[in-house]
């Protein structure tokens, strides 16, 4: 018998488990119905829990039909207790047509129930930001707990959302799939927006003791570029250049930790082990995107992660190109964090004072008081000006917000080298 799961295939199951959670709601929602999505999640709960159990000494050779055939037998038990309690869709009701179940669940319905469910459950009744809270949830398997410190606000809020869009999707009774194009495009950004937090999530997420969580940077991308199947009715332009945003910043992850499992500053990357399959990717997903004619948030982020991806080295960056991306990214979204890399790359442009007067500009910002990287960017300012003493405190307040051991250690790390 081989001994149990060692820590770091712990994680690939993990992955493996939120991935086909994901797939296995969004296929069993449309075949019950979103009126019974209670129903949905328990059928999913039932089947990971029994992997966990089953695997806990050897996992088996095909760990994803394992789980799907698991969780078909799973649904066609709670179609046969539940039928005469809960209200079913046509075709559902009777014993001849539980092969539905299984035609529903197969690997070839795979894309195009994950297509379906990022578009049907953002319906016109619910805000952007349910929207995205839904789809990170249901499709993307985060918890509550993950996408609030993802939108940088508390479970309750996330909860509230969640209940919102529940009952919401429940009155609709059914999730039609969503096939005319404008109603897609009306859609799409709420879709982009789910996948930029996911990648975001895994890139320099909040999980404590896993900081970088590839896993979900390669889902986000999968999505991203998924929806590049999904025929001209959705905007390919925008989701070019989503997908080479992924891939540039995906390139670098594997230099984000040094071997202690501590947080390294772009500065002191090795670059030459960033992937340049994926860089070469993004550049063919960034010069699709520019077949627009309109220039979008993520043509924008992507510009500036491709400065960064196809620079040889900090100084020899194009820091004014990508000041002036953050100009035209801050018109068109303003946001706090972006406002922040704006500050730290003007820093770079015109000098550290220059940078610490926009640092300190944002001093007010209620979302950047509990930020970590805000005080650590701070305190990198005073560093690099000369003044420790400025600095220290300022790292401390990092280290106080830290989110895991990879943050805390790197902001410790730089206290030491002050020598004050």
């Amino acid at each position: 018998m081989r001994p149990p799961v060692e820590l770091a295939d712990h994680q690939l199951v993990e992955d493996l488990f939120r991935r086909e959670s994901g797939h296995l709601v969004a296929a069993l929602t449309r075949l019950f119905g979103p009126s019974n999505l209670t129903l949905v999640e328990d059928v999913v709960q039932d089947a990971l829990m029994a992997a966990m159990q089953a695997w806990q000494f050897e996992p088996p050779r095909d760990p994803k039909a394992w789980i799907l055939q698991t969780a078909r037998n799973r649904a066609i038990d709670v179609l046969r207790r539940e039928r005469r309690r809960v209200s079913l869709p046509p075709g559902l009701d009777a014993e001849g047509e539980l092969g539905v179940v299984a035609s529903a669940l197969s690997p070839a319905e795979e894309t195009a129930s994950e297509l379906a469910m990022m578009f049907s459950i953002c319906d016109g009744g619910l805000g952007q930001e349910t929207h995205v809270t839904l789809i990170l949830r249901w499709l993307c398997g985060l918890s509550p707990q993950e996408i609030a410190r993802a939108f940088l606000v508390d479970t309750q809020t996330i909860d509230r959302r969640l209940h919102r869009g529940r009952a919401r999707l429940a009155e609709l009774g059914r999730l039609h799939d969503v096939e005319d194009a404008d109603q897609m495009r009306a859609r799409e950004p709420s879709v982009h927006q789910a996948l930029y937090l996911l990648f975001s999530e895994g890139y320099h997420g909040s999980d404590s003791t896993h900081p970088l969580r590839p896993g979900l940077c390669a889902d986000a991308l999968r999505l991203a570029e998924l929806l590049l199947l999904a025929g001209r009715s959705t905007d390919h332009v925008q989701a070019h250049a989503l997908a080479a945003l992924f891939c540039f910043d995906s390139a670098r992850l594997p230099t984000r930790l040094d071997d202690d499992g501590i947080f390294l500053p772009l500065a002191e990357q090795d670059r030459a082990r960033w992937d340049r399959s994926l860089i070469d990717r993004g550049v063919v997903h960034l010069a699709e995107a520019a077949a627009g004619d309109r220039l979008g948030r993520w043509h924008l982020e992507a510009g500036i992660a491709c400065e960064h991806a196809i620079a040889p080295s900090v100084d020899e960056t194009d820091w004014a190109r990508i000041v002036d991306l953050y100009d035209q990214l801050l018109g068109l979204n303003p946001s706090p964090v972006l406002a922040l890399n704006r500050a730290l790359a003007v820093a770079q442009l015109r000098g550290v004072e220059a940078g610490r007067a926009a640092l300190v500009a944002l001093a007010h910002e209620e979302k950047l008081v509990g930020y970590p990287f805000f005080w650590a960017a701070r305190a990198d300012i005073e560093r690099r000006a000369g003044r420790p003493t400025e600095a220290r405190p300022l790292y401390e307040r990092a280290v106080s917000l830290s989110r895991s051991r990879a943050e805390r250690r790197a902001y410790e790390r730089r206290i030491e080298q002050l020598g004050v």
